[in-house]
């Protein structure tokens, strides 16, 4: 078999050029969030080992927090200036990927409030599967990855978010998402 039929025949194999089913496109959109969440574990680490005095908890914390921010003005870009509330906001930050990944549904979207809750999470699960401890994925979770949640709502000065649950909890009420609006 020559390179090109070779080639041919994997790319037929992976279905390259043909539209993807709901299912294959959850797949591999969540092999993507579990990958992201690998590669920064690993960072984390390597700078604990590498670099004992530098305070990897804030390098992560800080750069998850740059990211949401990132995030969250291009949220308002799409808004034109106008003053975005909570539930802007939250179906702002919402996608189809997402919602198939995160199996996120959302509860409330109120004027002054909005719910949603993450029942899964590709963070936790690639953390459960490289070994972490349940103390650790609880700490990389609330106190380093959640800046990024964080991050995306600093552009909206009069709105607030808060997870009083998270999946990395282990209490198995999945991420309860709330932005309120603030006065």
């Amino acid at each position: 078999m020559s390179d090109s039929e070779k080639i041919a025949a994997f790319e037929e194999g992976i279905g390259k050029g043909q539209s993807a089913t709901f299912e294959e496109f959850r797949t591999e959109v969540r092999n993507a969030y579990m990958d992201r969440s690998r590669q920064i574990y690993f960072i984390w680490k390597k700078l604990k080992e590498l670099y004992p005095d530098v305070d990897a908890d804030r390098v992560i914390r800080e750069a998850s927090w740059d990211f949401g921010v990132y995030q969250g003005e291009k949220i308002a870009e799409k808004s034109e200036g106008a003053e975005l509330g909570p539930v802007e906001v939250l179906l702002g930050q919402t996608s189809k990927g997402g919602m198939a990944v995160f199996d996120q549904e959302i509860k409330e979207l109120g004027q002054d409030r909005a719910v949603k809750i993450f029942h899964s999470c590709p963070h936790v699960d690639a953390l459960n599967e490289l070994g972490a401890t349940k103390e650790e994925i609880t700490h990389f979770c609330r106190n380093m990855l959640s800046a990024c949640d964080y991050g995306i709502c600093e552009p909206f000065k009069k709105i607030a978010i808060d997870f009083p649950t998270t999946v990395s909890d282990h209490t198995g009420q999945g991420c309860q998402m709330i932005i309120t609006r603030k006065d």
